[in-house]
């Protein structure tokens, strides 16, 4: 697509959608639990209820929408050509905060009870400056905003700037940015190549309701300068969201079949309401920090989606834990709440005995910070660690640290052996999926490799072994079928659920349960 200017500081904008086609689910099955999982978490008492999530969009919010409560939608224009209405920014809105409505009853959003602040940023040519954006995000921080999500997208080889400046204000006022990884280009576009925000992908609905692909026109990853994006994806596909059409304030619009991330990023910024929400009704002082929210979110993620070809991902090879298309996967936010409620872990000589937890710490020039993690043999260890990145504000310019903070992750076995090391000094989120060699104390090491200073958020899971699978690939397949017969009726066998290289008739039960699929259980036990 080309660009045009306004002029060097306007770029034209492109929003994040498709054309509309297929057939029409509605918002109930978007937040099940093949979706973002929020109705889980609506009947824990958990709608968003006390947080504001910004909007930057292109138009405004049509707020008298019967699916919206009266002053809950609040409008505000930055381009100076007054507020105005587009068929996008409505069910964008929608989809975070919809109620309902008596013709749409089960049309309910992430995050229903969350306030929703819509800044206008683009004037009538759909062009927007710099300088509207920041204004924009200097007032919501003033009205005590704690999530933003962004309604277009600027072409990946855009001046970073643009995606630096929100990094600048997610560090410095800790803030969650929830950005669309976009559409129709070979890399993520800006602003999804920013390094504090969570960056999010489309989903398809392979069948109703069961977001399991990725979506055609999602943008995959990495960075067009090499890091690690998209970081979750989230449901995009035929969703019946609240919609502008005219004077008419109970018209319902489909989004689009193609996994646009327009309709997918509401989600992330829904699920970081919801988790923000939790954290304010806890005693705990960091439990809603951006780091912490980041780390829970991404550890969380469903990692079981296949590619927009329709072939899988293989999530179960600890080299594919972050995939090009579908990123870490698709958000879980029950799971995310479940990690958050755990508590919070300490470092050092505890050894941690909870199946989950997270932890917020600051470490020290040169610093190694240890958990230790009590695991048994098969149990699969997920863990995420992230930071936010400095950027200096220079005027209007916004630019990254040089040299980058970064941390170092290992993981030693109990007998102190090494089973994951990851030494990076590009992202400034590592992740680590892999399946535990034997029962003991897992000793997880965090090194700051640099001179500086630096807030960390962490969070972990154990999941529980699988069965129905030989090789513990979690696909059964021909690989499966040559062990069987290798391993025959060996003599002295006993029923486990884990692979005990001895072959028995319940084995011969879980393989057939389990013939050339992918165990759906895999992170969702």
């Amino acid at each position: 697509m080309r660009r045009v200017y306004l002029d060097r500081h306007c770029p034209i904008i492109l929003l994040l959608l498709a054309v509309i086609c297929g057939n029409v689910y509605a918002l109930q099955g978007s937040t099940g639990v093949n979706g973002s999982n929020a109705q889980a978490v609506h009947e824990l008492g958990i709608t968003g209820k006390g947080i504001k999530i910004g909007l930057i969009t292109a138009r405004n919010v049509l707020t008298t929408h019967l699916a919206f409560e009266p002053n809950t939608v609040f409008n505000y224009d930055y381009s100076g050509d007054g507020i105005g209405y587009n068929y996008h920014d409505t069910p964008f809105a929608g989809i975070i905060k919809s109620k309902g409505s008596y013709n749409h009853p089960y049309d309910i959003g992430v995050a229903p009870d969350a306030e929703i602040r819509c800044c206008r940023v683009a004037d009538n040519n759909d062009g927007v400056s710099r300088t509207w954006l920041q204004n924009a995000l200097d007032d919501l921080m003033a009205i005590g905003c704690k999530v933003i999500v962004t309604g277009f997208q600027l072409p990946p080889d855009e001046d970073p700037s643009w995606s630096r400046m929100y990094d600048y204000y997610a560090a410095n006022y800790d803030i969650v940015f929830a950005n669309a990884a976009g559409n129709n280009y070979s890399n993520v576009s800006v602003f999804g190549d920013g390094y504090n925000g969570i960056t999010t992908g489309g989903l398809e609905d392979i069948v109703a309701d069961d977001y399991s692909r990725v979506g055609e026109v999602t943008c995959p990853g990495p960075t067009i300068d090499g890091r690690r994006k998209p970081d979750i994806m989230a449901p995009s596909t035929y969703q019946v969201a609240p919609g502008y059409s005219g004077s008419s304030n109970d018209y319902w619009y489909t989004t689009s079949g193609s996994g646009a991330t327009s309709w997918a990023v509401p989600h992330t910024a829904g699920v970081a309401a919801l988790l923000l929400e939790y954290a304010n009704q806890t005693t705990e002082a960091d439990d809603g920090r951006n780091e912490v929210i980041k780390a829970v979110i991404v550890n969380s993620a469903f990692p079981n989606i296949d590619r927009k070809n329709g072939d899988s991902t293989n999530p179960a090879d600890p080299n594919n834990t972050w995939h090009n298309e579908r990123g870490y996967g698709r958000v879980d936010v029950l799971r995310a709440v479940n990690t958050l409620s755990a508590g919070k872990i300490s470092k050092d000589a505890t050894v941690i005995t909870s199946t989950a937890g997270w932890a917020y710490d600051t470490i020290s020039p040169s610093a190694t910070h240890t958990y230790l993690i009590a695991g048994n043999k098969n149990e699969r260890l997920v863990l995420t660690v992230t930071w936010n990145c400095a950027i200096t504000k220079l005027g209007p310019n916004y630019s990254l640290e040089s040299p980058l903070f970064n941390i170092d992750v290992t993981v030693k076995g109990p007998e102190g052996e090494p089973i994951f090391s990851e030494i990076d000094d590009v992202n400034n989120l590592e992740k680590v999926d892999i399946r535990l060699p034997a029962d003991g104390n897992y000793t997880v090491s965090l090194h700051n490799i640099t001179s500086k200073s630096r807030s960390y958020g962490l969070a972990f899971e154990l999941l529980t072994p699988l069965t129905g699978d030989f090789n513990t690939d979690y696909i059964v397949d021909g690989y499966d079928l040559s062990r069987i017969a290798e391993e025959w009726l060996t003599a002295g066998a006993e029923a486990d659920i884990v692979p005990d290289d001895i072959v028995n008739n319940l084995d011969f039960a879980e393989f057939a349960d389990n013939w050339l699929k992918i165990e759906k259980r895999y992170f969702c036990p």
